[in-house]
C-alpha cells in the first residue's frame, strides 16, 4: 500500500469517527459498541492526523452533548491505556504530547467542566517527560481542574508512577491548587510521597508550613461544624458526604505535610485535631505529633491501638517511631491484626463507609489455602452495624473473613457452618483457567444438552420448579446451578455427575444465591483437595 493511500484510508476513518461523534445519541446499542471499538483507529494515527482530528473535534458546535462526550471519552481512555503501556514497555508513546500542545489546550477548555472526556487528557500530559506538557498540566489543573474527584486521581497517578522523578516540577506552581476542594488532598499527598521518596530536597511546601497550619486550623473548625449538620433538614446526605470525605482526607494529608516538614509551630493546631471524633484523622495527628517530639501524641497514638480500624496504622508509626514496647501486646498478635484489617476494609467507601459497631472472633483454623505454599491462619469474624432509620435503630450483622484474603458478601452467612463459609471465600476466590462458569442463556447447543441432563438429575432426585442458571467448568466436571424447591423449600441447588448440595432460603432478606452456592461448591472441592 502507498503512502499516499494510506492517509487517504485514515483520513476516511476520521470523517467516521466524527460521523459518530454527530449522531452519538442515535447510535444503536450495536452501532454504539462498533464505534467504542474504532479507538484502535486513534492508536494508529500519526502525530499530524491527530492534530487535524483534534482540530475538526474542536470545530463541531458546541457543547457536545452527553452521548457524544461519554464516546469521546471512551476512544481517550484506550488510547491512554495503549499509551501507559507503551510507557511501561520504555516505547516512546504515540503521538508524543509535547507535539499536539496547542490543540489539547484549546480542546480541553472548549469541553464543559462536567466533561468526562476532557479529563482523559490530563493523565496524556502526565505520562509525558517533556517539560512543557507538565507545565501545561499545572496550569490546566491550578485554572481550570476537573469536577469530579476520580477525574483527578486520574489525572496525577502517573506522577505517583511512571513519572515520580519528573514530578517535582510541578511544584510549587502546583500548590496553588490546593485552593480547589477536589485538588486540595491529592495534590499535598503528591507532595507528601516526593518528599517520603526522597526525589526532592526538602519538602515542596516548605516554604508555606505557616499556611498550611492555619488551613489545619480552619479545616478543623469546618469538620465540626459539618458533624454538627448531619441529619440537619435541607442538606443534601450526597453532598455532606462528599464534604466530609474531602475534609477527612485534607486533614491526613496536613498531618503528613507538617510532620515530614517538621514546624514544631504545627503542635497547636495538632493537638487540636485530635479532640475531632474521626479515628483516621486522630491516627494522623497522633502520628504527627509524636514524629515532632510530643508526649501527647505519643500517649494518644498508643491508645488508638484499641481502636481496630486505626490499629494497622497504629502499629505501623509506633514501629517508625521505637513506640511498640508500650503498645499493649493483645493488640499486635495475628488474630487482632486479622480484626483490624476487616474493619479498616469494611470501612471503605466502595464497602459500609464506616466502621462496624462491633466485630468478634466467629471461628479460626489454619488452612492450607488456595494459593499458598504454606498453611495460613484464617479468621472469621462476625460484625455488626447500627443503622437509625424513621427513629428507631435497626441492626444488621454477616460474617467476614481475614487472614488469607479480606472480604465480605451481602448474603447473610448467619446459618451456614464455618466449613461452608470458609468453601465460599476460597470459591469466591478461586482464578484458574479451568475453573470457568457462563450463563446458561448464553451457551452453544451443545453445552445445553448438558445443561438438560443435570436438570433431570436434580428432577430425578426429587427437585422440583428447577430453573437453570449457570453452568459451571471445574478442572473437567461440570456442574448446572439452578434455582429449586426440594421438599416445598425454595432454595439454589448445584449439581454435578456425583453430587447434588442445596441451600435454602430461610428466612433471611439476603438467602444465598446462585454466586455463593457456586463459591461454595467449588471452594469445598479445593479446600478438600489441599487439606487433605
Amino acid at each position: 500500500m502507498s503512502l499516499a493511500a494510506f492517509s487517504f484510508e485514515m483520513d476516511d476513518r476520521q470523517s467516521t469517527l466524527l460521523d459518530d461523534l454527530r449522531r452519538a445519541d442515535s447510535l444503536t446499542a450495536q452501532e454504539a459498541r462498533r464505534s467504542a471499538r474504532r479507538a484502535a483507529w486513534l492508536v494508529e494515527c500519526s502525530t499530524e492526523q491527530w492534530r487535524e482530528w483534534l482540530t475538526a473535534v474542536y470545530e463541531l458546535p458546541p457543547p457536545l452533548d452527553d452521548a457524544a462526550d461519554r464516546l469521546l471519552a471512551t476512544w481517550l481512555a484506550a488510547v491512554n491505556a495503549e499509551r501507559s503501556q507503551a510507557a511501561r514497555s520504555g516505547a516512546p508513546p504515540l503521538p508524543p504530547a509535547t507535539e499536539l500542545l496547542p490543540e489539547i489546550q484549546r480542546l480541553y477548555h472548549a469541553l464543559t467542566p462536567v466533561s468526562r472526556a476532557r479529563a482523559q487528557f490530563l493523565p496524556w500530559l502526565a505520562n509525558s517527560t517533556d517539560d512543557a506538557a507538565l507545565d501545561l498540566l499545572a496550569e490546566i489543573l491550578v485554572a481550570d481542574p476537573p469536577a469530579d474527584d476520580n477525574d483527578v486521581v486520574l489525572a496525577l497517578a502517573p506522577l505517583f508512577q511512571r513519572r515520580r522523578r519528573e514530578a517535582a516540577r510541578l511544584f510549587p506552581r502546583l500548590l496553588a491548587a490546593l485552593a480547589h476542594p477536589a485538588l486540595a488532598a491529592p495534590v499535598l499527598d503528591l507532595a507528601n510521597f516526593l518528599s517520603r521518596e526522597q526525589l526532592v530536597p526538602r519538602h515542596p511546601a516548605a516554604d508555606q508550613s505557616a499556611q498550611l497550619i492555619q488551613l489545619l486550623g480552619n479545616l478543623v473548625h469546618s469538620l465540626e461544624a459539618l458533624e454538627e449538620r448531619q441529619g440537619a433538614p435541607g442538606q443534601s446526605l450526597q453532598d455532606l458526604s462528599q464534604k466530609v470525605s474531602r475534609g477527612v482526607a485534607l486533614a491526613v494529608s496536613l498531618c503528613d505535610a507538617l510532620a515530614q516538614i517538621g514546624d514544631k509551630a504545627a503542635i497547636g493546631k495538632l493537638r487540636q485535631t485530635l479532640a475531632l471524633p474521626h479515628r483516621r484523622i486522630r491516627t494522623e495527628a497522633a502520628a504527627a505529633l509524636a514524629r515532632l517530639g510530643d508526649d501527647e501524641g505519643r500517649a494518644e497514638l498508643i491508645q488508638l491501638a484499641a481502636q481496630p480500624v486505626a490499629r494497622l496504622r497504629v502499629l505501623a508509626y509506633a514501629a517508625e517511631l521505637s513506640l511498640l514496647d508500650r503498645i499493649d501486646p493483645e493488640f499486635q498478635t495475628p488474630l487482632a491484626r486479622a480484626e483490624a484489617e476487616l474493619c479498616v476494609w469494611l470501612a471503605e467507601p466502595t464497602q459500609y463507609g464506616v466502621p462496624p459497631a462491633a466485630c468478634e472472633l466467629y471461628d479460626q483454623r489454619r488452612w492450607r489455602w488456595p494459593g499458598f505454599d504454606e498453611p495460613v491462619d484464617c479468621f472469621l469474624f462476625r460484625f455488626q452495624y447500627a443503622v437509625t432509620l424513621a427513629d428507631q435503630e435497626r441492626s444488621f450483622s454477616n460474617i467476614g473473613i481475614a487472614g488469607p484474603v479480606t472480604h465480605a458478601v451481602l448474603a447473610d452467612l448467619s446459618d451456614l457452618p464455618p466449613d461452608d463459609i470458609y468453601a465460599l471465600f476460597a470459591g469466591w476466590q478461586a482464578q484458574h483457567e479451568e475453573i470457568r462458569e457462563f450463563e446458561v442463556a448464553r451457551l452453544a447447543r451443545t453445552e445445553q444438552l448438558e445443561v438438560a441432563r443435570l436438570a433431570r438429575r436434580l428432577n430425578d432426585a426429587g427437585y422440583a420448579q428447577i430453573e437453570p442458571q449457570r453452568l459451571g467448568y471445574f478442572f473437567g466436571d461440570k456442574a448446572l446451578v439452578a434455582s429449586a424447591r426440594h421438599q416445598g423449600v425454595p432454595g439454589v441447588a448445584v449439581a454435578d455427575f456425583q453430587e447434588i448440595a442445596f441451600f435454602p432460603e430461610r428466612h433471611s432478606q439476603r438467602p444465598i444465591g446462585a454466586s455463593e452456592a457456586y463459591w461454595i461448591y467449588k471452594g469445598r472441592r479445593l479446600l478438600a483437595a489441599f487439606n487433605r
